[in-house]
């Protein structure tokens, strides 16, 4: 039913910017800026700038392209050490698969710009209850979320709700657009998510060859026309654990796995088969205080997956509102009630073998959730998923083979705890 005090809703879309080259232009200035600060969130995040065991040959691989892209959101690093009179050669051949991947999985995964000879998630949209040839990218990925039964990604209309928060230029315009703070802003919010989590009112069919149908009921294609929802399904804050996953199948299938790729929002896909030791960060949160409190120390390949209901850098604007009463609003959305929650402030998940969208989707629901649930990260662990989080000054795991190390803080100490089986 329409909210006649509501209004229309007009969905936030985040404005592509076409810069001219001029020593005086601001805008490339702050391209820049925001590229330095994803790179320097994804550092501060993982941890792992370099193999513990140091040997020369590393090198930081940069997207090499004029082209939409997702390169600043992630960092991949590789080594060149085995390639002997190669490495140059190497170094280049990367650069460019890497650069053209980064190309693609934009625009594979973007709800914002159309997709070109093969859908896209913005050519889904556009075409509601049709058959549409789609990247087959994107086709694994839906897959991957129907199997799982996750409704995250029809939540396009409460997503777009929620950038209301993140783009207010004051803390009584955020606290407005608040859901948990603004009744008005909860009755569509609970609309929106009603429709997103029926699957008669919203869902892909998946009709085999790389075909997709978004299929929608009349009511809520009623609904969206009365306020203006652009984007029914859209893959938001959990894009870049598919994007990882891409980027990580293309540099393998290439022959590059002496390296790692992480994102400035906890994907992470290490490819190095060698036996080298990476490095991994375990953060807490204390009221409004952000601790590191451990480092996690691994080898071989392995997808990881970093959530946590706190923001760590100024990249993190887009998706985490800090308000003065202590509460932050997140895009970790529930779609049983469009409500942002999260169980435990932080969770860091692992596995030997699959990805991190794999991964992510089989964690949602222990870390998207109303009461936090240890027996379910203990039965993850018996299928080769392990975790790591913290609560009441203490740093739980369920991997008994984990090197965790505990690092000193003032006024605050910590206890490892073994929560495995």
């Amino acid at each position: 039913m329409k909210n006649s005090n509501r209004g229309k809703r007009v969905p936030y879309v985040k404005p592509v910017q076409r810069v001219e080259i001029s020593e005086s232009n601001v805008k490339i200035r702050m391209i820049l800026i925001v590229v330095l600060l994803a790179v320097a969130a994804v550092a501060i995040i993982t941890g792992v700038s370099t193999a513990l065991r140091t040997e020369p040959g590393w090198h930081r691989i940069e997207v090499q392209s004029i082209k939409m892209n997702c390169g600043a959101d992630f960092v991949l690093d590789y080594d060149f050490s085995d390639a002997g009179k190669t490495a140059t050669a190497g170094f280049k051949k990367l650069t460019a698969v890497y650069s053209v991947a980064c190309e693609d999985a934009f625009r594979i995964f973007s709800p914002d710009v159309p997709g070109g000879a093969l859908a896209n998630v913005h050519d889904l949209n556009k075409r509601p209850n049709e058959p549409v040839l789609v990247e087959p990218a994107l086709y694994r990925a839906l897959e991957q979320v129907q199997r799982s039964g996750n409704r995250n990604i029809y939540l396009g209309a409460v997503y777009a709700e929620y950038d209301r928060i993140f783009r207010s230029e004051s803390e009584p315009e955020a606290a407005s657009n608040d859901p948990s703070q603004n009744p008005e802003v909860i009755d569509y919010i609970v609309q929106a998510a009603a429709y997103a989590n029926d699957p008669a009112m919203i869902d892909v069919q998946l009709l085999g060859n790389n075909q997709v149908k978004l299929v929608v009921s009349d009511g809520y294609l009623e609904f969206i026309r009365t306020y203006e929802v652009e984007k029914l399904i859209d893959f938001g804050w959990m894009k870049n654990a598919f994007i990882a996953d891409y980027l990580a199948q293309v540099l393998t299938d290439n022959g590059f796995t002496n390296g790692y790729l992480a994102s400035f929002d906890g994907f992470n896909r290490n490819l190095d088969a060698r036996g080298n030791s990476y490095s991994f960060n375990v953060f807490n949160r204390r009221g409004t205080d952000i601790y590191q409190s451990a480092v996690m120390t691994y080898q071989g390949p392995a997808a990881i997956v970093f959530l946590r209901d706190y923001p760590l850098a100024d990249t993190d604007r887009w998706t985490y509102y800090p308000f003065s009463n202590g509460r932050i609003a997140t895009m970790l959305i529930d779609p049983k009630d469009g409500m942002d929650k999260a169980s435990v402030d932080s969770l860091i998940s692992y596995c030997a073998d699959g990805g991190c969208a794999e991964l992510l989707l089989q964690i949602i629901p222990v870390y998207i959730a109303d009461a936090f649930s240890a027996q379910q990260l203990q039965t993850m662990a018996s299928n080769g998923i392990h975790s790591v989080w913290c609560g009441d000054g203490k740093i739980f795991y369920t991997d008994k083979n984990l090197d965790l190390k505990i690092l000193p803080q003032e006024n605050v100490s910590y206890t490892k705890v073994f929560a495995g089986k």
